[in-house]
């Protein structure tokens, strides 16, 4: 009798389920709108080619006159548009010793690039400024905790920001005032 009573209690907990199962639901998938595409394809980019998709959503900071080191970070060719609206048109190309690639030269600046890899900034200032100035003109941080090296007409920063150096030319030998900013990336083959 015990068994037919757990019988009858297992189906009153059940609750009169069939012994049917019920016909799956059919899902239809949602219909993606112009802009679901276009914001996978952003997410595919951005896997494949991070430099293409942060080129696209860049822009350019505040007070920042040319920013070297977003500009320095990227490739030519992805840049290119960003170059031309910050440097200006271009002036001249020249091909450099083998393996040290081209230098451009525009109107507000140079670049120099080896294999489509910007490897160097080059930016003079439309006025003298102080360094500190010059740092949030060329899009670094500024930052009271960074290692001054002084040299008799320049000023350097080694190793920061994913730089080789960073050199802010005087405006005189013992002058405080910055008159040009090179941004140097490693030279990599």
């Amino acid at each position: 009798m015990m068994p037919v009573f757990s019988a009858l209690l297992l189906a009153s907990v059940l609750g009169g389920c069939s012994g049917t199962p019920a016909a799956p639901a059919v899902v239809q998938p949602a219909r993606q709108t112009p802009e679901d595409i276009a914001r996978t394809r952003a997410k595919d980019e951005l896997k494949h080619h991070p430099n293409t998709a942060a080129a696209l959503v860049y822009a350019k900071p505040d007070g920042v006159y040319v920013d070297a080191r977003y500009l320095g970070q990227q490739t030519y060719t992805v840049a290119r548009g960003e170059i031309e609206a910050q440097l200006g048109a271009l002036v001249s190309q020249t091909d450099l010793p083998p393996g040290q690639g081209q230098e451009i030269k525009l109107e507000r600046g140079t670049l120099r690039v080896y294999n489509d890899r910007i490897y160097l900034v080059d930016v003079p200032l439309p006025e003298p400024v102080r360094r500190d100035q010059a740092l949030g003109m060329c899009g670094f941080p500024v930052s009271a905790a960074l290692n001054w090296a002084e040299f008799s007409g320049e000023y350097r920063v080694l190793n920061q920001w994913g730089f080789r150096r960073v050199i802010f030319t005087r405006k005189a030998r013992d002058s405080e005032d910055i008159v040009r900013v090179q941004a140097w990336r490693a030279l990599v083959s």
